[in-house]
């Protein structure tokens, strides 16, 4: 199961449409695609397009201070960031 707290984000973003003053630069069709990699638990798909994409974590949104900590994590080799009480 994906980390609770990343998808409750996620699903709050969702529900909200970017009304936080300092989000970071994403939109709906993006918040989807991260939701689908999550729930695949897709970790390295979901770390190529994070790099790929830097301004989705570049606020001071909870959304994008948990994707910077996934990718840190990651690039740590943090491989089991998706596994049950991480």
């Amino acid at each position: 199961m994906p980390d609770p707290r990343l998808v409750a984000v996620i699903t709050a973003l969702l529900m909200l449409a970017g009304t936080a003053p300092v989000r970071a630069a994403y939109d709906l069709a993006q918040l989807q695609q991260i939701e689908d990699m999550i729930l695949r638990k897709d970790s390295a798909a979901l770390w190529e397009y994070l790099v790929a994409n830097p301004l989705i974590m570049a606020g001071d949104d909870a959304l994008a201070l948990e994707l910077r900590l996934f990718v840190a994590a990651t690039e740590r080799g943090a491989l089991n960031f998706f596994a049950v009480g991480t």
